[in-house]
C-alpha cells in the first residue's frame, strides 16, 4: 500500500470515527429525554393516585375519569420503559462501534507514521549510499 492509499484509508476512518461518535452522542441524548420523559410520568402518576385518594376525586365520575387517566399513565410508563431499555442498548452498541472506529483509525494512522517514517530512512539510506558512490568515483 503506498502512501497515497493510505492517507486516503486514515482520512475515511476517521469521517468514520467521527460519524460513530456523533451517532453515540445522538443516542445518548435521545436515552437522556426518554428517562426525564419517564420521570415526568412517574411524578404525575403519584400526583394522580394522591389525588385519587383525596376529595371529590375519590367519588362519584371523576374517580372514574381519574382512574382511566392513572390507567393511560401507567400505558405510558410502561411504553417508555421499553423504548428506554432498547435506546440503552442502541447507546452501548453505538458507544462500541465508536471506540472500535476509534481503535482502527488509531491502528491506520500508526501504520501510516511507520510506513512514513521507513520511506524516509530509506531516503536517507539511499542518498547517503549515492554520495559516498560518488565519493569513491572521484
Amino acid at each position: 500500500m503506498n502512501a497515497q492509499e493510505s492517507r486516503r484509508k486514515v482520512e475515511t476512518l476517521q469521517r468514520i470515527e467521527r460519524l460513530r461518535k456523533r451517532l453515540h452522542e445522538l443516542s445518548s441524548w435521545r436515552l437522556a429525554m426518554v428517562q426525564q420523559e419517564r420521570e415526568k410520568l412517574a411524578a404525575a402518576h403519584a400526583e394522580m393516585i394522591d389525588a385519587l385518594g383525596d376529595g371529590l376525586m375519590a367519588y362519584g365520575p371523576v374517580s372514574a375519569a381519574g382512574t382511566r387517566r392513572v390507567r393511560a399513565i401507567e400505558t405510558e410508563m410502561a411504553l417508555a420503559d421499553t423504548i428506554e431499555k432498547k435506546l440503552e442498548q442502541r447507546a452501548l452498541a453505538d458507544g462500541r462501534l465508536a471506540k472500535l472506529a476509534e481503535g482502527s483509525l488509531d491502528t491506520a494512522r500508526e501504520a501510516f507514521r511507520d510506513q512514513m517514517e521507513r520511506r524516509s530512512l530509506e531516503e536517507l539510506i539511499d542518498a547517503t549510499v549515492a554520495n559516498d558512490t560518488a565519493s569513491r568515483k572521484s
